[in-house]
């Protein structure tokens, strides 16, 4: 064999090796972003103990369609329970098209918590939390278990995306008195904890109660959830303070 052609069986072999290793990369590549991404959603079999038998199914279904429209970075997140669902298309509700649903009915603070990987993987712009109110209507969680879950929720989505604008909104009123004054205590303490934690507090509250303090039934379908008037109100409230598009 003559030495030119020595060389050239050696380049030959250089560039099949060279190729099979970009080959194997990009195998190792694309083999680690699914895995990363299906990873910032909850597990399809994880089981919320503060959930009821309708959200067990509810949740995972949710998840499910917000894999298959996952955010986009700067994106403007509704994160909350069923209050948050029924307004439907946020986009439309605040004429703006960076703007999420990511409701789930019946959800509850555990339930919020289990599924910031999505918010904290693509880091929206803004956050609009709402949530507490199935945690109030159990006799198990008191108004400062649901504090610190709220507070748990804006500090794990700060840490791991600092540059999200976070608002916490007060928890809505309802028709039911011993259940009015936990949603209460528990927006006391949200208001006064506002100084010194990464939130800004949207009192949203007041806006719904009639004179005696119960959730005002000209806003409301049921004494908890919201019909259009209720909806408007909601909107008329924040829509100064969200991104321009």
């Amino acid at each position: 064999m003559t030495y030119p052609f020595k060389i050239f069986i050696a380049f030959i072999v250089l560039l099949f090796l060279n190729f099979n290793c970009n080959e194997t990369s990009n195998e190792i590549e694309n083999s680690t972003t699914v895995p990363i991404q299906n990873s910032i959603y909850p597990d399809h079999a994880l089981v919320i103990s503060t959930h009821s038998e309708f959200t067990r199914t509810h949740y995972p279904e949710r998840i499910e369609e917000f894999k298959e429209n996952p955010l986009v970075k700067s994106d403007i997140v509704f994160l909350g329970n069923s209050i948050t669902e029924q307004a439907g298309d946020w986009s439309l509700q605040v004429n703006n098209p960076k703007a999420r649903n990511r409701g789930i009915a019946g959800d509850t603070t555990d339930g919020v918590l289990a599924r910031l990987g999505e918010l904290i993987y693509y880091k929206p712009e803004q956050v609009f939390i709402l949530i507490g109110i199935n945690d109030l209507f159990r006799d198990d969680m008191s108004s400062e278990k649901v504090f610190e879950n709220i507070l748990q929720i804006v500090n794990d989505i700060h840490n791991g995306s600092p540059e999200t604008e976070i608002f916490v909104q007060s928890i809505l009123p309802t028709t039911t008195q011993t259940i009015n004054e936990k949603i209460q205590l528990t927006n006391d303490m949200l208001i006064n904890s506002e100084v010194s934690e990464p939130y800004e507090i949207i009192s949203l509250h007041n806006l719904f109660t009639d004179d005696s303090g119960l959730m005002n039934m000209e806003l409301s379908v049921d004494g908890v959830h919201l019909n259009e008037n209720g909806y408007t109100v909601w909107v008329d409230k924040i829509i100064n303070l969200i991104h321009n598009q």
